[in-house]
């Protein structure tokens, strides 16, 4: 902290520094919320409780409800305790709020994304909710929040090259809209997680493009964490007959991971011990 904001040397620790920690401790922030929040923005520190903290506590608390939801988007956001939040996230809340977004989608949308209403202009709102709503979006469900925050948090020029990225794969315009309909996020994937992820799919398992964009928070999971290993473990199962060839592999990548354990590992790994060295990692997929 000292590194990044010296002038704290000077402030008086009895006066001027304690009663900022005091209050953050009696709001919810614990030790470690401290520590994380502070090494990220001493800055706060150096606010005035009464003019900055405090007005700012007490805009999140009344927009998100609940001094744990104040804590976990202060933390996604350190910023956000030493702003006038009632003029930089004030103006996006109306906007919102003229377009018929309820407050629940609001309230979740600060959770989760808070600096989007820091840092952007309430006209990019604005121009963001217009896109949105033409691609059929109803503004009381939960996927138009997504779908507004995936929007607002990339440029023009990166979404149309996302839409380039899944069309070399062989997608229509469509389909890219029919897949981001169902799982927003796919447009701020890195373009190599997009590549890795769409390759292996195609390649490995077969898994035609109408499946993936039917089913697109496929793309959302670690290929190396959590494809890989499930893959493994199939193809282990295939080759001892166990799995049909024509399984569909697809239901199988989607399953909780305690479920997929249960079913295809646990299961079976009396009768075939290799499906658990697939799953630690330690069978390798060939070709």
């Amino acid at each position: 902290m000292i590194f990044l904001r010296p002038s704290l040397l000077h402030l008086n620790p009895d006066k001027i520094l304690k009663p900022k920690m005091d209050f953050l401790r009696d709001v919810g922030f614990s030790t470690p919320d401290l520590i994380f929040l502070l090494s990220h923005n001493p800055t706060i520190l150096a606010s005035s409780l009464d003019n900055q903290i405090v007005p700012a506590y007490g805009f999140l608390k009344g927009v998100l409800g609940t001094r744990e939801v104040v804590v976990l988007a202060a933390k996604r956001s350190p910023w956000l305790l030493h702003n006038n939040l009632h003029k930089t996230m004030g103006s996006k809340i109306e906007v919102l709020r003229d377009h018929r977004v309820p407050d629940s989608s609001i309230s979740a949308m600060i959770k989760q994304r808070p600096r989007l209403f820091l840092s952007l202009h309430p006209d990019r709102f604005t121009k963001a909710i217009t896109k949105v709503k033409a691609m059929d979006f109803r503004p009381s469900s939960s996927l138009f929040y997504m779908a507004l925050g995936s929007i607002l948090s990339i440029s023009e020029s990166h979404w149309e090259e996302k839409f380039e990225l899944y069309r070399s794969f062989g997608w229509s315009e469509d389909d890219i809209l029919l897949a981001f309909k169902k799982m927003p996020r796919i447009m701020e994937l890195s373009n190599d997680k997009i590549r890795r992820m769409m390759d292996f799919f195609l390649k490995e398992p077969g898994l035609g493009l109408s499946i993936i964009s039917s089913w697109p928070h496929l793309l959302l999971f670690s290929l190396e964490k959590t494809i890989i290993p499930r893959w493994s473990v199939i193809r282990v199962l295939t080759s001892h007959g166990i799995l049909n060839k024509d399984a569909n592999v697809s239901t199988i990548f989607k399953l909780q991971e305690e479920k997929f354990l249960e079913k295809y590992v646990i299961k079976y790994q009396e009768k075939v011990p290799q499906v658990l060295q697939a799953y630690h990692g330690k069978t390798a997929i060939e070709g």
